[in-house]
């Protein structure tokens, strides 16, 4: 992806980078050209986000078999995807309001939107950003969350199910009832997976502004992802033992319920030498940045089919936030 990076021309949405006054005119430091690469990367992430959970929102109120199978995992998951839609392109809608205040063009997205959405019931038909049909999600963070390590001191966590290219929503109305089951599971695993990671880069950018206002803004959107994370957490608490025909097979969490394990177990953090804390993790910029964001959902298929000028514009706006550093 760094790579594809190299030699691209004009980014349909990543403007130009520089210093501008705080919109509220009260801060001591300006915003930094820093600043406002992070910023860009926050809106162009936030409307992927703002995307996917679109999708998820349209086939949960749509799809009559769709929401009747995540309602078998928890009664209130309908609710909760698109509570969290509305808040995702809130975020995005912000942030790039806050961009024009201070005199930057806002991130925009809709070139790309060049996928199409699924057949079934309940979708528009209308392109889209991101692709829930061939998902490859990373759930390592149930068993994370439930230990004492940090990716950030280079410690691994196991699969709690290996979900390798598999639908997150139906791909037809002729789904049968098991598989409906099984890709609803699979979804709820991704709604935990992609919160968990806006936790973790928010507060990795956070260490990097300079402006009190951009501050504010990452430190009062970030911990709504957290919101998010916990909810969605939880709610895996439904995840029944189902396995398909070609190997995929859920674990039985449902009938082996570990509540007490839901809060965050705490960790190493900082220095080893510190006693241990409950925390966000990862958070470093490897583990956790904008880059690794981007590669990470690259990874995980959420925009297989995406045109060589998205992933080239997606990573140069990673690599300009990642490379922000605090002025003062």
């Amino acid at each position: 992806m760094r790579r594809a990076a190299i030699g691209a021309s004009v980014l349909p949405f990543a403007g130009v980078l520089g210093s501008a006054a705080s919109a509220f005119g009260q801060n001591t430091f300006e915003v930094t050209a820093g600043d406002i690469a992070i910023l860009k990367f926050l809106a162009a992430a936030e409307l992927l986000e703002c995307d996917l959970w679109q999708q998820y929102c349209e086939l949960a109120t749509g799809n009559k078999r769709y929401r009747r199978a995540l309602r078998r995992i928890d009664d209130s998951l309908p609710d909760y995807i698109c509570g969290d839609f509305e808040d995702e392109c809130s975020h995005a809608n912000f942030i790039n309001a806050f961009l024009v205040s201070i005199g930057e063009q806002p991130v925009n997205l809709d070139p790309f939107r060049t996928l199409r959405s699924t057949p079934a019931q309940g979708a528009q038909q209308i392109g889209r950003l991101t692709n829930l049909m061939n998902l490859t999600v990373d759930t390592s963070f149930y068993a994370r969350y439930r230990s004492a390590g940090n990716p950030d001191f280079g410690d691994t966590f196991p699969q709690i199910v290996n979900i390798v290219n598999r639908p997150a929503i139906p791909l037809s109305d002729d789904v049968d009832e098991r598989d409906v089951r099984l890709i609803a599971q699979t979804a709820a695993f991704h709604f935990a997976a992609i919160e968990q990671g806006g936790s973790s880069l928010y507060n990795s950018l956070s260490t990097k502004v300079t402006n009190l206002d951009v501050l504010a803004i990452l430190s009062s959107i970030g911990p709504t992802e957290v919101y998010h994370f916990g909810v969605f957490q939880t709610a895996l608490e439904g995840i029944e033992g189902i396995h398909s025909r070609d190997g995929l097979e859920f674990p039985d969490i449902k009938r082996n319920p570990a509540r007490g394990a839901i809060m965050p177990k705490p960790c190493k953090f900082l220095n080893v030498n510190f006693p241990l804390s409950s925390v966000i993790r990862p958070r470093s910029t490897a583990q956790a940045g904008a880059v690794a964001t981007v590669t990470g959902l690259a990874k995980s298929n959420l925009f297989q089919g995406q045109s060589n000028a998205f992933f080239s514009a997606a990573v140069q706006l990673a690599q300009a936030a990642d490379a922000a550093v605090r002025s003062c």
